[in-house]
C-alpha cells in the first residue's frame, strides 16, 4: 500500500521509538507515582525528562507546566475546558472539531459567546482580523497553527503580539505542526499549545501534552488518584499532577520521549523531503485538468484536491480499491474550513506526505488522479 494519509497519523516509526515502547513493556511495566522501588522511580525519571524536553523545545516558562494527555484532542479540552469562563471567545475557521466542539459546548450552556476569524483569499487569518474580533469581554483566542485540511500555516507570532498586549489568553492548536516547524512560545506569547505525538514526531497513538504558561494554568477537568497527595478529599492544586489523574500512557510517553530525540537529529532532512514530495504532489496535480488544488507550499506535507464535483469519499475509496493508495476523504473533522473553501458537501481529498514518502509514490497518486480525472469530466 502507498500511504499518503499521514496527516492522520504517520506510519513510519523509528526503531528507537519501537525501542522505546518495547522498554517501557517489558522494564517499566509499572505506574508512575505510586511506588517507590527503583523501577518504578526509573520511570518516573523518563517522564520527567519527556516533560523537560517539552519544555525547551517548546520554551515556555516550566517543565512543571507540562501536562501529559492521551493527545491533542484531551490537550485541547484541557486548555479550553480549564479555563473556561463567562465571556467571549475567538477562534478560526481552520480549527478542528477538538476545538470548535467544546468551545460550542461552552456556548450551548450559556457560558460564552462565541466569534469566528475568516482567513484571506491565501488561508490566512491575519492578527487584524483577530483584532476586529476581540471584545473586552474577550478572554480566550485558539487557532490551529497549521490547517489539517490545507497544511496553511498561520502567523502565531503577529496574533501573539496582539493577544499578549490586549490581555488575553492564546491558546494554538500544533496537531500538524509539532515535528514538522517549531513554535517558540515564549517569543510568540503563546499560553498554551495544544500537541500530538504520533504525527510529526512518528511516535505512537495514545500520548499527547499541553504545554501552558504561568499566564494560563488550567483547572483540572478530569478527577481521580494523581498518586499524591492521596490524603486529599478534594483534587489537589500541584501542576502537573492535579492535570494527570488515572493511570499515565507510559508506553506512549516514551514512545514521545523517543520521537522528539529522533525529530532534534533529523529535523533538517526530514522538512526538506516532506517540502520537496510536497512540492511533487502539488505541483503534479495543478497540471491535471478537472482537479481543484485546494493547498499551497507547506511544511505539513498536506496537499488537498477534487476532480470534478464527485464526492470526495468516493475519489479516496477509489484510490484504496484500485490503486492500493491510502488518502483521506471527507471533511477531515473540519467543518468551518470546509464553509470558507466551499467544499461542505463535497468534501476534499487531502493526500499527505511524510519524511520517508518516495517520489515514485508521489507519481503512482499523480497518475491515478489524472486516470479517475478523464472518467469525470
Amino acid at each position: 500500500m502507498i500511504y499518503l494519509d499521514n496527516a492522520a497519523t504517520t506510519n513510519y516509526k523509528p526503531q528507537t521509538v519501537i525501542d522505546a515502547v518495547n522498554d517501557c513493556l517489558t522494564k517499566y511495566p509499572f505506574n508512575p507515582n505510586r511506588s517507590g522501588n527503583k523501577l518504578s522511580l526509573t520511570l518516573q525519571q523518563k517522564l520527567y525528562e519527556t516533560r523537560r524536553k517539552l519544555h525547551l523545545i517548546m520554551n515556555n516558562d516550566s517543565e512543571l507546566h507540562v501536562a501529559f494527555t492521551s493527545g491533542c484532542t484531551a490537550a485541547l479540552n484541557l486548555a479550553i475546558l480549564g479555563t473556561a469562563q463567562r465571556g467571549h471567545i475567538v477562534i478560526t475557521a481552520t480549527e478542528h472539531n477538538s476545538v470548535l466542539r467544546p468551545v460550542m459546548q461552552l456556548k450551548k450552556k450559556g457560558y460564552v459567546e462565541l466569534s469566528v476569524a475568516q482567513p484571506d483569499k491565501q488561508g490566512i487569518v491575519t492578527a487584524e482580523e483577530i483584532e476586529r474580533l476581540i471584545r473586552p469581554d474577550t478572554y480566550l483566542v485558539c487557532v490551529s497553527h497549521a490547517s489539517n485540511v490545507t497544511g496553511t500555516a498561520q502567523n502565531i507570532e503577529e496574533i501573539g503580539k496582539i493577544c499578549r498586549r490586549r490581555n488575553v489568553k492564546f491558546l494554538v492548536d500544533c496537531a500538524q505542526s509539532i515535528g514538522y516547524f517549531a513554535l517558540d512560545m515564549e517569543k510568540c506569547n503563546v499560553d498554551m499549545a495544544a500537541i500530538a505525538a504520533h504525527k510529526g514526531l512518528h511516535a505512537m497513538q495514545g500520548a499527547g501534552a499541553l504545554i501552558f504558561g504561568k499566564r494560563a494554568i488550567p483547572r483540572p477537568i478530569t478527577f481521580g488518584g494523581t498518586g499524591t497527595e492521596s490524603h486529599l478529599y478534594y483534587q489537589p492544586n500541584t501542576v502537573p499532577d492535579c492535570l494527570e489523574s488515572g493511570t499515565l500512557p507510559c508506553p506512549a510517553i516514551l514512545a514521545m520521549n523517543a520521537g522528539l530525540n529522533w525529530w532534534v537529529e533529523n529535523w533538517k532532512q526530514n522538512r526538506d523531503a516532506v517540502t520537496e514530495m510536497q512540492a511533487t504532489l502539488l505541483d503534479g496535480l495543478k497540471k491535471i485538468r478537472g482537479v481543484t488544488v485546494y493547498s499551497q507550499a507547506n511544511k505539513s506535507g498536506i496537499v488537498s484536491f477534487n476532480i470534478g464535483k464527485r464526492d470526495s469519499t468516493e475519489i479516496a475509496d477509489l484510490l484504496s480499491e484500485r490503486y492500493d493508495i491510502a488518502v483521506r476523504g471527507g471533511l477531515q473533522c473540519a467543518p468551518l474550513m470546509h464553509k470558507y473553501l466551499g467544499t461542505f458537501e463535497q468534501g476534499v481529498v487531502r493526500a499527505s506526505v511524510s519524511c520517508v514518502t518516495e517520489k515514485g509514490e508521489c507519481f503512482s497518486l499523480l497518475n491515478a488522479v489524472e486516470a479517475l480525472s478523464k472518467t469525470s469530466l
